[in-house]
Protein backbone atom coordinates (compact mmCIF):
# COMPACT_ATOMS: atom_id res chain seq x y z
CA UNK A 1 0.00 0.00 0.00
CA UNK A 2 1.27 3.48 -0.88
CA UNK A 3 2.01 5.84 1.97
CA UNK A 4 -0.70 8.43 2.45
CA UNK A 5 0.52 11.94 1.80
CA UNK A 6 -0.15 14.35 4.62
CA UNK A 7 1.20 17.79 5.35
CA UNK A 8 3.19 18.17 8.58
CA UNK A 9 2.52 20.90 11.08
CA UNK A 10 3.71 24.22 9.67
CA UNK A 11 4.35 26.95 12.24
CA UNK A 12 2.50 30.24 12.14
CA UNK A 13 5.78 32.07 11.58
CA UNK A 14 6.31 30.33 8.22
CA UNK A 15 5.76 32.54 5.18
CA UNK A 16 7.87 30.75 2.57
CA UNK A 17 7.65 27.21 1.18
CA UNK A 18 10.31 25.35 -0.81
CA UNK A 19 10.34 21.88 -2.38
CA UNK A 20 13.53 19.85 -2.76
CA UNK A 21 13.14 16.71 -4.91
CA UNK A 22 16.17 14.42 -4.96
CA UNK A 23 18.10 15.25 -1.79
CA UNK A 24 21.07 12.95 -2.36
CA UNK A 25 23.13 12.08 0.73
CA UNK A 26 23.35 15.45 2.46
CA UNK A 27 20.51 17.65 1.09
CA UNK A 28 22.68 20.72 0.33
CA UNK A 29 19.83 22.80 -1.12
CA UNK A 30 17.53 22.17 1.83
CA UNK A 31 20.29 23.04 4.29
CA UNK A 32 21.10 26.22 2.39
CA UNK A 33 17.50 27.43 2.32
CA UNK A 34 16.98 26.66 6.01
CA UNK A 35 20.15 28.53 6.96
CA UNK A 36 19.24 31.64 4.98
CA UNK A 37 15.58 32.13 5.84
CA UNK A 38 14.11 31.75 9.36
CA UNK A 39 10.57 31.87 7.93
CA UNK A 40 11.02 29.03 5.39
CA UNK A 41 9.59 25.50 5.46
CA UNK A 42 11.20 22.87 3.21
CA UNK A 43 9.53 19.71 1.91
CA UNK A 44 12.09 17.11 0.87
CA UNK A 45 11.52 14.03 -1.30
CA UNK A 46 14.11 11.24 -1.45
CA UNK A 47 13.64 7.50 -2.15
CA UNK A 48 17.06 6.11 -1.16
CA UNK A 49 16.83 4.79 2.45
CA UNK A 50 20.50 5.47 3.24
CA UNK A 51 20.19 9.06 2.07
CA UNK A 52 17.01 9.56 4.09
CA UNK A 53 18.68 8.22 7.22
CA UNK A 54 21.62 10.60 6.88
CA UNK A 55 19.44 13.62 6.07
CA UNK A 56 17.27 13.04 9.15
CA UNK A 57 20.39 12.68 11.29
CA UNK A 58 21.89 15.94 10.04
CA UNK A 59 18.84 18.20 9.66
CA UNK A 60 17.30 18.64 13.09
CA UNK A 61 14.84 21.38 12.27
CA UNK A 62 11.07 21.49 12.63
CA UNK A 63 10.98 23.60 9.46
CA UNK A 64 11.94 20.55 7.39
CA UNK A 65 9.86 17.51 6.51
CA UNK A 66 11.12 14.48 4.60
CA UNK A 67 8.97 12.19 2.49
CA UNK A 68 10.76 8.90 1.81
CA UNK A 69 9.44 8.41 -1.70
CA UNK A 70 10.18 9.11 -5.33
CA UNK A 71 8.34 11.68 -7.43
CA UNK A 72 6.82 11.19 -10.88
CA UNK A 73 3.47 11.82 -12.57
CA UNK A 74 1.57 8.89 -10.98
CA UNK A 75 0.90 7.50 -7.51
CA UNK A 76 2.24 3.95 -7.70
CA UNK A 77 4.81 1.43 -6.54
CA UNK A 78 7.80 1.46 -8.86
CA UNK A 79 11.19 -0.24 -9.27
CA UNK A 80 14.14 1.99 -8.40
CA UNK A 81 17.85 1.43 -8.95
CA UNK A 82 20.20 2.31 -6.07
CA UNK A 83 23.65 2.90 -7.52
CA UNK A 84 27.17 2.84 -6.21
CA UNK A 85 29.86 5.09 -7.65
CA UNK A 86 32.97 3.41 -9.04
CA UNK A 87 35.18 6.01 -7.37
CA UNK A 88 35.84 6.36 -3.64
CA UNK A 89 32.61 8.22 -2.87
CA UNK A 90 31.41 5.37 -0.66
CA UNK A 91 28.27 6.98 0.71
CA UNK A 92 27.17 8.82 -2.42
CA UNK A 93 24.01 7.31 -3.93
CA UNK A 94 23.19 10.51 -5.81
CA UNK A 95 23.07 8.75 -9.19
CA UNK A 96 20.23 6.43 -8.12
CA UNK A 97 17.39 6.50 -10.61
CA UNK A 98 14.38 4.82 -12.18
CA UNK A 99 16.73 4.22 -15.11
CA UNK A 100 19.66 1.82 -15.32
CA UNK A 101 23.21 3.08 -15.90
CA UNK A 102 24.37 3.00 -19.49
CA UNK A 103 27.48 1.11 -20.55
CA UNK A 104 30.52 3.09 -19.47
CA UNK A 105 28.77 5.08 -16.73
CA UNK A 106 31.01 5.67 -13.66
CA UNK A 107 28.47 3.99 -11.37
CA UNK A 108 26.58 0.70 -11.27
CA UNK A 109 23.40 -0.72 -9.80
CA UNK A 110 24.02 -1.93 -6.26
CA UNK A 111 20.43 -2.85 -5.44
CA UNK A 112 16.98 -2.69 -7.02
CA UNK A 113 14.19 -1.81 -4.61
CA UNK A 114 10.50 -1.02 -4.83
CA UNK A 115 9.61 2.51 -3.76
CA UNK A 116 6.51 4.56 -3.21
CA UNK A 117 6.22 7.00 -6.09
CA UNK A 118 3.93 10.01 -5.84
CA UNK A 119 2.64 12.48 -8.34
CA UNK A 120 3.82 15.98 -7.47
CA UNK A 121 0.34 17.15 -8.46
CA UNK A 122 -1.16 15.09 -5.65
CA UNK A 123 1.17 16.80 -3.16
CA UNK A 124 0.49 20.31 -4.46
CA UNK A 125 -3.24 19.69 -3.97
CA UNK A 126 -2.58 19.59 -0.21
CA UNK A 127 -1.08 23.09 0.02
CA UNK A 128 -3.23 25.81 1.60
CA UNK A 129 -3.09 28.21 -1.34
CA UNK A 130 -5.11 30.81 0.56
CA UNK A 131 -2.28 31.11 3.06
CA UNK A 132 0.68 30.43 0.76
CA UNK A 133 0.39 32.11 -2.62
CA UNK A 134 3.38 30.27 -4.11
CA UNK A 135 6.19 27.77 -3.66
CA UNK A 136 9.21 30.07 -3.57
CA UNK A 137 11.46 27.57 -5.32
CA UNK A 138 11.05 24.05 -6.66
CA UNK A 139 14.23 22.04 -7.22
CA UNK A 140 14.06 18.78 -9.17
CA UNK A 141 17.04 16.45 -9.54
CA UNK A 142 15.79 12.98 -10.45
CA UNK A 143 18.46 11.58 -12.77
CA UNK A 144 16.63 11.61 -16.08
CA UNK A 145 13.03 11.97 -14.86
CA UNK A 146 12.73 15.76 -14.50
CA UNK A 147 10.89 16.34 -17.78
CA UNK A 148 8.18 13.83 -16.78
CA UNK A 149 7.57 15.67 -13.51
CA UNK A 150 7.63 19.18 -14.92
CA UNK A 151 5.15 18.46 -17.69
CA UNK A 152 2.70 17.00 -15.18
CA UNK A 153 2.61 20.11 -12.96
CA UNK A 154 1.87 22.61 -15.72
CA UNK A 155 -1.46 23.57 -14.02
CA UNK A 156 0.57 24.90 -11.06
CA UNK A 157 3.08 26.98 -13.00
CA UNK A 158 1.46 30.23 -11.86
CA UNK A 159 2.33 29.22 -8.27
CA UNK A 160 5.92 28.21 -9.07
CA UNK A 161 7.95 31.37 -9.78
CA UNK A 162 11.37 29.65 -9.70
CA UNK A 163 12.23 26.14 -10.88
CA UNK A 164 15.63 24.46 -10.96
CA UNK A 165 15.86 21.36 -13.18
CA UNK A 166 18.39 18.75 -14.12
CA UNK A 167 18.05 18.84 -17.92
CA UNK A 168 20.79 16.41 -18.93
CA UNK A 169 22.33 13.24 -17.51
CA UNK A 170 25.15 13.19 -20.09
CA UNK A 171 23.94 9.92 -21.59
CA UNK A 172 24.76 8.00 -18.41
CA UNK A 173 21.40 6.18 -18.24
CA UNK A 174 19.46 3.83 -20.50
CA UNK A 175 15.89 4.43 -21.67
CA UNK A 176 15.47 7.94 -20.24
CA UNK A 177 12.75 10.12 -21.82
CA UNK A 178 13.95 11.38 -25.18
CA UNK A 179 13.93 15.05 -24.14
CA UNK A 180 16.86 17.35 -24.83
CA UNK A 181 17.81 20.46 -22.82
CA UNK A 182 16.71 22.51 -25.83
CA UNK A 183 13.26 20.89 -25.80
CA UNK A 184 12.89 21.48 -22.07
CA UNK A 185 13.93 25.12 -22.53
CA UNK A 186 11.35 25.53 -25.32
CA UNK A 187 8.64 23.98 -23.13
CA UNK A 188 9.47 26.24 -20.20
CA UNK A 189 9.59 29.38 -22.34
CA UNK A 190 6.26 28.53 -23.97
CA UNK A 191 4.79 28.34 -20.48
CA UNK A 192 5.91 31.70 -19.18
CA UNK A 193 9.46 31.09 -17.90
CA UNK A 194 12.82 32.44 -18.96
CA UNK A 195 16.19 30.80 -18.46
CA UNK A 196 18.25 32.63 -15.84
CA UNK A 197 21.19 30.24 -15.40
CA UNK A 198 22.40 27.44 -17.67
CA UNK A 199 24.88 25.27 -15.78
CA UNK A 200 25.33 22.52 -18.41
CA UNK A 201 23.28 19.76 -16.75
CA UNK A 202 21.11 22.19 -14.75
CA UNK A 203 18.77 24.99 -15.76
CA UNK A 204 17.33 27.64 -13.43
CA UNK A 205 14.09 29.26 -14.61
CA UNK A 206 12.00 32.18 -13.39
CA UNK A 207 8.50 33.28 -14.34
CA UNK A 208 8.39 36.35 -16.55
Amino acid sequence: MLQELELPHIGENITTLCIDIGLSYDAPHSKHWLSLHPDVFVFGFEPVPENCKNVLETIKDDRFHLYQCAVSNKNEKKKFNITKHDATIEKDRGQSSFYKPATGAPFKVEEEIEVDCISLNSFLLLIDWDKFKEITILKIDTQGHDSIIIQDIKPYFDKLPRIKLEVSTRGEYEDTPDTSPQEIKKFMEENGYHLVHDLCEDHYYERR
